[in-house]
């Protein structure tokens, strides 16, 4: 007949096998610390490059935004410093007219 084993007459399989690990294969139990620690380490980059493109993309076209602005704000310091633009509101609203050669007095120093 079988002969059946008490608990007290087995070993824990769990301390057999950490027993192993570290006492008999310490090279075994390296390289799967080093495992895991590349692993962890594939995921943080992953996260942190993915971070990074989408910061980039958000800044990209903040900087779309700025150029069109700046363009448009050029145009509009075009538009206002036209001469033409400026006589006429100095005639229209402030009723300017321009000085005749009659009018013009040339200071000599």
């Amino acid at each position: 007949m079988a002969e059946s084993l008490s608990n007290s007459e087995r070993y824990p399989l769990q301390y057999v096998v950490i027993q192993d690990l570290f006492e008999m294969n310490k090279t075994v139990a390296v390289l799967i610390f080093l495992i895991a620690v590349t692993a962890v380490s594939t995921v943080w980059v992953t996260y942190q490059t993915r971070m990074l493109v989408a910061e980039k993309g958000e800044l990209v076209f903040e900087k779309q935004a700025l150029e069109n602005e700046y363009v448009n704000l050029k145009l509009e310091e075009t538009t206002l410093s036209d001469n033409t633009r400026i006589e006429g509101i100095a005639r229209v609203n402030l009723g300017m007219v321009s000085v005749t050669p009659e009018q013009e007095v040339v200071i000599v120093e």
